[in-house]
């Protein structure tokens, strides 16, 4: 792109901003002198006819009546252009698409502890975050703020929290990408989740999965779930419904993985769904026997250059599954979950 060009979509989107706030050129230039730059109503208009004879200087102190950033404009015209480039239309990016209705506001975040070590979240179940989203620096795409509450304190007593930020991007595979960046702690969480097609509803939940590094002491890449629940329906969730969560949160495959004695205990009890106890009753009659093996069993008393190989092989005849997914049904059973335990808000209004 020319820089008559670039300067043409700058002062276009001065024009448009200016629609927006029902401004004129010497409502502008008013503002611009109160805030100590002596800009004409003139001068403005000039630039509208002739954007390419307009200077920097009447940019930078248009930009700063207007309280626009330069550089959330070059970025608002970049996603423009891209969205208007046939070519690169399996990703929008674009807040405007109607793909993304729906999707703006404030949501719970909810997934289990990352650590691969099970003393450092001995006391925490549950992970609780809060997702913003929404165009909040008028780029004309759907920026992500994220603020995780890790349940740990910092040494002068003080919650410890992480905050992160990036973008929510659809994806004509109807996916959903979103990939968050904590400057901070140099932290990042790439999430994948299914998108659906709201059209004038808000999303109530969705389950989701996320690559990312674990918390902890020692930091090892980390792929888990996690879900959004929307603070606007559901402003608070209790901690029995937050137990149910957690339970949905473990499912990684098609398979539940339980110890014998403690399914026994389970079934006995009362408030079970009897259709539920049959099935799971009549299931064990044709079940077949699994072994969980830890690997430190495998490995004990030998290096690592004896058992790997031997190692690798056990696990391909294994049933482990090759990857794990997030179904539909996964989202449905969530908000199942949400509808039956809490009353949301427009129930509440109707």
């Amino acid at each position: 792109m020319k820089n008559q060009e670039i300067i043409q979509d700058i002062v276009s989107y001065i024009y448009d901003a200016m629609r927006k706030k029902g401004l004129t050129s010497r409502g502008l230039a008013k503002i611009c002198e109160e805030q100590g730059a002596s800009l004409s109503s003139r001068t403005i208009d000039n630039m509208f006819r002739t954007p390419s004879s307009t200077t920097i200087s009447t940019l930078l102190k248009i930009c700063d009546g207007l309280e626009l950033n330069l550089n959330a404009i070059f970025h608002s015209i970049e996603i423009a252009k891209t969205s208007n480039n046939t070519t690169q239309q399996r990703l929008i990016y674009n807040i405007d698409n109607p793909a993304y209705n729906g999707y703006t506001g404030t949501y719970h975040v909810f997934f289990l502890p990352t650590s691969a070590y099970p003393e450092d979240h001995s006391n925490q179940t549950l992970v609780h975050g809060t997702l913003k989203l929404g165009d909040f620096y008028s780029t004309r795409e759907c920026t992500a703020i994220l603020d995780i509450d890790s349940g740990d304190f910092k040494a002068d007593g003080t919650p410890f929290s992480k905050h992160y930020e990036g973008t929510l991007v659809y994806s004509t595979n109807s996916l959903m990408f979103c990939q968050l960046v904590c400057n901070q702690y140099g932290d990042m969480w790439f999430l994948v989740f299914d998108h659906g097609n709201l059209n004038n509803k808000e999303l109530a939940c969705v389950i989701g999965c996320a690559a990312t590094s674990s918390s902890g002491r020692i930091r090892h890449p980390a792929i888990h779930r996690f879900c959004f629940c929307n603070m606007q329906q559901y402003p608070t969730i209790d901690e029995d419904t937050q137990l149910l969560i957690q339970g949905l949160l473990r499912v990684q495959n098609d398979r539940i993985f339980i110890e014998k004695e403690t399914l026994s205990k389970f079934l006995e009890q009362e408030d079970l769904n009897s259709t539920f106890r049959m099935n799971v009753k009549n299931y064990l009659n044709i079940a077949k026997e699994y072994y969980a093996i830890p690997k430190n069993v495998i490995r004990t008393e030998l290096e690592l250059s004896e058992y790997s190989d031997d190692f690798a092989k056990l696990c391909e005849k294994s049933v482990l599954e090759k990857t794990y997914h997030v179904k539909h049904s996964d989202d449905r059973e969530l908000s199942c979950i949400l509808r039956h335990n809490l009353t949301s808000v427009s129930k509440q209004k109707k």
